[in-house]
């Protein structure tokens, strides 16, 4: 089952994602927490199919989900950042404005930043209210999975002056509007490990970033559990889990305006965006 947000003639539907095509069942729920608390129900609904090159993609969540992101959470990426892996996961916060669908432009924001990077993330997306779960149990309340790009102002997040040392500036560096993709959709019911998938990206197709997610530090159930010992999670909210080695700014490669990001995991498809200046 995969499900997930789409626009068409200006008004949001959820949908189920076929091959080609997207079938409309938002009759069937009260809105996108609704469906992802239970996408199987979505199964049986017959309603309109539109043709997959005809719509939208919005990402896979709502303006009242939290997107959580766990930083440093593969060994080889954290070595190559110079930073200790900390006592407990690293997690800051996207903003809703941040997030875009697949398809859609990342926008580069010049008139603040000069450096933008790629960061290929395996998404968890919450289906059932979690408050200090056990990581034993904590997939259980995982509906799906879906694909992130974690696009960083690498100057911005790095360069921040303190004194005669720099300081992480996680703010600047992950909040401006419409910078993240998320999607194209949340696959459900489908992945039996998530810690056991190919995870890929691409810049105008030359492969960047080529792991594992069996190398993360934290496994999904664990930051799953971890996060739900700070705050209870949400139906439709997303934990993204951190990326691998091979981001641009250990290898002096940033993004430019007209390249073609694509971020590519095992069994979840590909999301794919252009750059283009804000």
């Amino acid at each position: 089952m995969r499900i997930g947000r789409f626009k068409t003639d200006g008004v949001a539907h959820i949908g189920v994602f076929e091959d080609e095509s997207v079938r409309d069942v938002t009759s069937e729920f009260d809105g996108f927490t609704d469906a992802i608390s239970r996408p199987q129900d979505a199964a049986d609904v017959a309603g309109t199919s539109y043709d997959i090159t005809d719509i939208t993609h919005l990402p896979p969540t709502t303006a009242s989900n939290t997107v959580f992101c766990a930083a440093l959470n593969y060994e080889a990426h954290a070595e190559k950042s110079d930073i200790e892996v900390p006592e407990w996961p690293l997690v800051f916060l996207k903003l809703p404005q941040t997030l875009v669908g697949h398809g859609e432009a990342i926008s580069y924001h010049t008139r603040v930043t000069e450096e933008i990077d790629f960061e290929a993330e395996l998404g968890a997306v919450i289906g059932e209210p979690a408050r200090h779960v056990s990581p034993d149990e904590a997939l259980d309340y995982v509906a799906g999975y879906t694909i992130l790009n974690d696009t960083s102002a690498r100057d911005l997040q790095l360069g921040l002056q303190v004194g005669d040392g720099q300081m992480l500036d996680w703010f600047s560096g992950k909040a401006m509007e419409r910078t993240t993709p998320v999607g194209p959709y949340v696959t459900a019911d489908e992945i039996d490990d998530p810690q056991d998938l190919s995870i890929v990206s691409r810049v105008d197709g030359e492969t960047m970033q080529d792991d594992n997610t069996g190398m993360m530090i934290r496994s999904v159930a664990d930051l799953v559990s971890f996060v739900s010992s700070r705050v209870e999670l949400q139906p439709g909210d997303v934990i993204a889990t951190g990326t691998p080695e091979g981001v641009g700014t250990f290898q002096d490669i940033q993004l430019y305006p007209g390249e073609t990001v694509e971020i590519e995991i095992e069994g979840l498809g590909t999301l794919s965006n252009v750059v283009e200046e804000a």
